[in-house]
């Protein structure tokens, strides 16, 4: 029995490895969206800093992506995305560590808005220009519907939901700890 055109790319194992990266990442971010917000919020900060702060990391993502699109064609795809998820853990391990030790900045939130900015302006070509390698062309569909699937179901949904219960229980650097764990 084969599975159905929509699942097989999970039955190839660095396709699962993959997906999950993925959605670990996305789930980050999801988490980050909100716990940003409250952060600068608790910071003293008001709408100009958090628009400082989400402005940081637009201007990462932007001066990275082409970047790391040339990065992704020349260097092995897997280790782009093992550099960029330890780069990505440190950076919020720092943040929640500041944030929880009541020693964190907007200049920090700045700064670390900018390196998950540039950090994702090298994943999402390494994680795009390493699927086709992965899976056989007639699974690229598929895939992508996944991917479909998760950017507003985990990035959107699951990753803010958990934030705000984080926040609301503890505060926006356990929502940190979250990300970085």
């Amino acid at each position: 029995m084969t599975a159905p055109r929509a699942l097989r790319p999970f039955l190839v194992r660095q396709y699962r490895v993959l997906i999950v990266a993925l959605t670990l990442s996305l789930f980050g971010e999801g988490v980050w969206l909100v716990a940003i917000v409250w952060q600068v919020i608790e910071s003293g900060g008001g709408p100009a800093d958090l628009s400082l702060v989400a402005t940081a990391s637009s201007v990462g993502l932007i001066a990275a992506v082409l970047f790391g699109g040339v990065i992704a064609d020349r260097v092995p795809q897997r280790s782009i995305l093992v550099v960029v998820e330890s780069t990505k853990t440190v950076v919020i391990a720092t943040a929640a560590v500041l944030a929880l030790t009541g020693t964190l900045a907007l200049w920090h939130l700045t700064l670390v808005a900018l390196v998950l900015g540039l950090a994702s302006g090298f994943f999402y070509p390494a994680y795009s220009a390493m699927l086709p390698s992965v899976l056989p062309a007639d699974d690229l569909l598929a895939a992508n519907g996944v991917e479909g699937v998760l950017r507003p179901a985990v990035m959107q949904a699951a990753g803010p939901a958990v934030a705000s219960g984080v926040i609301a229980v503890f505060s926006p650097g356990a929502a940190f700890a979250v990300v970085a764990g």
